[in-house]
């Protein structure tokens, strides 16, 4: 053998072993990556069947309650923002809308919470994982959206996903309704009713058709397909469910699993509402029970509970049927609560635990925990951290959250008080913002401007029927709440004086001014 020959042998396997060297293991840790089933469920309240939270009546969700077997289950899990658009654009930027501004954020225009000087350049879950590898894919509503043919507009931006259906520039299918002669029965006061007009969203009663001509089918139509193809890459899969969101109008049989004769209603307390915040809502609940709707509302949007749950079924159907079971993270969770008529309201937008507590749920692979429960208070601003976490990842320097996988382990391990906030129109007068403190035992509640605030004992009051924030012995409560609102808002100021628009007597009663029962 030459030595010519000798020498091109030589290099050829120093070419080969350092090809092998470079480019094998940025390959295996590629692989080795865990894919992630990112499931969000709009207007989800605590009375999906895992957590019980409406009493004396059983919600059936057995798909999700099945996911929550395999899960660690966040039995305190509370949303940032008691809205779509605030909570969407905090959760995905990682930023929480109190520190960036965005606490009511203009969703009508493609993604606006852009605008904002501190999510200008910031990176979103979805571009993380894209840029470290992931096939990013997504469906339905998961940042923010409208269903044509109201709204064609959408807060996603397209460059961020591998691709989206049914569009990321109109992310949601259209929303089929009910007949006319259902959403708007001749026995009640159709003209007056809120949110009215030929295509008022705040409607309820069933559709005469299959699921397969429901929106949320097809998004989970798509995620099915997704889930058995084989990817080259790692996947980050977000599947977003419309329902239970408004109009609450859902197949037939999903009502007649709730007969209105079966029908509980939630507690009502008729002077709920003197002690605390007008919340601007006090009016529907008026017409509700004016035009005695209560319990068909209550029926409507259990049946559009079990509808998403169905829904949600599927997908888990394909995934647990997939060959991506032993490597992948999935979580499901909802962006706020709703009210039922509680706290003197059917809707969102206010602070208090019914509109703020949402289902979370976290399974991971090799989780040794499936099933267990973690009562510490935790935010859905945790998802961003927690995801990277898992993954892997070192997380970007700006996320407002913390990564819940101590809880993972040890569901005991403590956390801190979590913070929800949102802006609220006042008496058409200027906006109040609203902070909200949630600890293990107690709720806190601060208007800065009108000055008020609001301390609920979870321990003796979970309906927070009792505001104890001006009572006797509740100080240092007070003051240990308002530094977890500091550590959000270091710039936050306190009032001297009482509230305006309240009175408070000598033994810390708090009484709104000119209040009406009904």
């Amino acid at each position: 053998m030459n030595s010519l020959s000798l020498k091109f042998r030589f290099s050829l396997l120093a070419l080969t072993l350092m090809l092998l060297s470079n480019c094998s293991p940025p390959q295996q840790q590629i692989e080795e990556k865990p894919n992630i089933l990112f499931i969000a469920v709009d207007d989800m309240n605590d009375w999906a069947g895992f957590l019980s939270g409406h009493t004396g009546m059983k919600i059936h969700t057995p798909n999700i309650d099945r996911l929550a077997a395999a899960s660690m289950i966040f039995t305190n899990a509370h949303t940032p923002a008691p809205a779509c658009a605030p909570t969407r654009a905090a959760i995905l930027s990682g930023v929480h809308h109190a520190r960036s501004g965005a606490e009511n954020v203009y969703w009508g225009d493609g993604p606006k919470w852009r605008d904002f000087e501190a999510l200008k350049k910031v990176t979103t879950l979805e571009q993380f994982f894209k840029k470290n590898g992931y096939k990013t894919l997504g469906a339905g509503k998961i940042y923010h959206s409208q269903a044509p043919p109201w709204d064609a507009t959408s807060q996603v931006e397209p460059a961020n996903w591998d691709f989206y259906y049914p569009s990321p520039y109109i992310s949601h299918p259209y929303q089929i309704r009910a007949p006319e002669e259902v959403i708007y029965p001749e026995e009640v006061d159709n003209e007056n009713r809120p949110g009215g007009g030929a295509n008022s969203w705040w409607t309820w009663g069933a559709i005469p058709v299959p699921d397969e001509k429901m929106a949320d089918y097809h998004v989970a139509d798509w995620a099915r397909y997704q889930l058995g193809q084989q990817h080259d890459k790692p996947f980050f899969l977000a599947v977003g469910m419309w329902k239970p969101h408004d109009p609450w109008e859902v197949p037939q049989k999903y009502f007649d699993m709730y007969p209105l004769e079966d029908i509980v209603l939630p507690e009502r307390k008729k002077d709920d509402l003197e002690d605390s915040f007008d919340h601007g809502r006090r009016w529907i609940m008026k017409w509700v029970l004016d035009n005695d709707q209560w319990k068909k509302i209550i029926q409507s949007y259990a049946a559009s509970i079990t509808f998403s749950d169905a829904m949600v079924g599927r997908v888990l159907d394909a995934y647990e049927n997939s060959e991506h079971t032993d490597n992948t993270i999935v979580v499901l969770w909802s962006d706020h609560g709703m009210h039922m008529g509680e706290k003197d309201n059917i809707e969102k937008f206010t602070l208090w635990e019914r509109s703020t507590r949402v289902p979370l749920l976290i399974s991971a692979p090799g989780m040794s925990l499936a099933g267990k429960i973690c009562e510490q208070p935790v935010s859905l601003m945790d998802l961003y951290p927690t995801l990277v976490d898992l993954a892997g990842f070192e997380a970007p320097t700006h996320l407002d959250g913390n990564s819940l996988l101590p809880q993972l382990k040890d569901p005991n391990t403590k956390t801190s008080p979590v913070i929800s906030s949102y802006k609220f129109s006042y008496k058409k007068k200027e906006a109040v913002t609203g902070h909200a403190v949630r600890s293990m035992r107690y709720r806190y509640i601060y208007y800065p401007e009108i000055n008020l605030e609001e301390l609920y004992d979870h321990e003796n009051d979970p309906n927070e029927w009792n505001n104890i924030a001006y009572k006797e012995g509740n100080t240092q409560v007070i003051d240990d709440h308002r530094k977890a609102l500091l550590d959000m808002l270091p710039q936050m100021l306190w009032k001297e004086g009482q509230p305006e628009g309240y009175t408070i007597d000598d033994e810390g009663n708090v009484k709104k001014n000119n209040f009406e029962l009904f």
